[in-house]
C-alpha cells in the first residue's frame, strides 16, 4: 500500500479533489438550472405531482369520427354538426370547438380541419379529415 501511495499518491489525490469538484459543480448548478428554468417546462414536468393532480382527468374531450363523409355538391352540409366537445365534467361545450379549415363541398378532395377546444385552461386538440365525394 506504501509503494502504491508512494508512487501514485499525487495522481490519487488530483482525482479525489476533481470527484469532489465535479460534485460541487453539480450541486451548485442543479439549484441554479431550477431557477433558470421556465415555469412552463417545469409546470408540464411528469416530476410535479400537484400539477398532476390536479389536472388528472380534468382535460376536455372532442367527440367526432376520425373521417366525416360528405356528398358532393351537398349545400345543406355543416361539419360543426359533427363534431362535439365535452369539459371533464360532461358539461357541452360543442360553443367553444375552434375549427380551423374549410370545406368545399364543390370540389371532391379530402379536407383536413384542425379542431381545438380550450376548459379551465386545458386544451384538447382533434384532426378532423373531411372527404367530399
Amino acid at each position: 500500500m506504501g509503494l502504491l501511495i508512494g508512487e501514485h499518491g499525487e495522481t490519487l489525490l488530483y482525482g479525489i479533489v476533481g470527484v469532489m469538484l465535479v460534485c460541487l459543480i453539480c450541486l451548485i448548478c442543479n439549484v441554479k438550472w431550477k431557477g433558470l428554468t421556465p415555469s412552463y417546462k417545469t409546470e408540464l414536468s411528469p416530476t410535479n405531482k400537484m400539477f398532476a393532480n390536479r389536472v388528472h382527468n380534468k382535460y376536455p374531450v372532442i367527440e367526432s369520427d376520425d373521417v366525416i363523409y360528405a356528398d358532393y355538391k351537398d349545400t345543406g352540409f355543416v361539419f360543426e354538426d359533427y363534431i362535439k366537445a365535452k369539459d371533464y365534467t360532461g358539461k357541452d361545450i360543442s360553443d367553444d370547438v375552434k375549427v380551423f379549415g374549410t370545406v368545399d363541398v364543390w370540389k371532391k378532395s379530402v379536407y383536413r380541419l384542425k379542431c381545438v377546444v380550450r376548459s379551465n385552461d386545458l386544451v384538447c386538440t382533434k384532426y378532423v379529415n373531411v372527404v367530399v365525394e
